[in-house]
């Protein structure tokens, strides 16, 4: 088991598709936007924030497109690609056991992602949800009952275990291209700011099959 943890740290694909980098600080993080598609042009998009606000989206040819799908916590097995929005929860060790105690986090969503995606945005940094919210890409190192270890390096301080419950949606995370982009679609995006003050669009997740990005 030692022997295959080490070679899936050592092979695992280091694909940063513009969704955020680990070792970036936290302020050179693309600004997130949430909200609803009211147009979409040929190198744009108009979103309807939860504010009521409408706000142009730049696109280019480097945009990546993902679409995210109803997805089901029975595709999670050992080496999946996972990525987890969760809080820690400073009451509670993991169940799973190696050579010292870790702290459990409470997820709040977990993504399955697509071969395809693989390596993508992988690491642990701060999330914007909540104060204390994180988001946690990489593989299933270990499965506990519902609980997951979530490899993200080589050493054992770099895993984060998360526990997700019933409750807690899952969904599945695929590569798409800007077909996925319809007036009345969910979408969440990664931006930055340019110099003219509009936003240019590095990643746009789009909800299918009635799902909501909101994570």
């Amino acid at each position: 088991m030692a022997h295959l943890r080490r070679s899936l740290a050592l092979i695992a694909p280091i694909i940063v598709l513009a969704l955020g980098s680990p070792s970036r600080a936290i302020g050179a993080e693309p600004d997130h936007i949430r909200g609803q598609i009211t147009a979409v042009q040929r190198a744009a998009i108009e979103i309807r924030t939860a504010t009521g606000a409408t706000q142009l989206v730049r696109l280019t040819d480097a945009t990546t497109m993902i679409g995210l799908s109803p997805g089901s916590f029975m595709d999670v097995e050992f080496g999946t690609y996972v990525g987890a929005v969760s809080e820690k929860m400073d009451d509670r060790y993991s169940p799973i056991l190696r050579d010292s105690l870790s702290w459990l986090h409470k997820g709040l969503e977990l993504r399955v992602v697509d071969e395809k995606l693989r390596g993508i945005a992988l690491g642990h940094m701060k999330w914007d949800l909540t104060a204390a919210s994180v988001m946690t890409h990489g593989w299933v190192d270990d499965l506990e009952i519902r609980v997951i270890s979530i490899k993200y390096g080589p050493t054992e301080e770099e895993e984060t275990d998360v526990e997700i419950t019933r409750d807690i949606r899952v969904l599945k995370m695929t590569l798409g291209d800007r077909r996925l982009l319809k007036a009345g679609a969910h979408v969440f995006i990664g931006a930055n700011k340019a110099a003219d003050g509009n936003h240019v669009a590095l990643f746009v997740m789009v909800g299918t099959d009635g799902v909501v990005p909101g994570l």
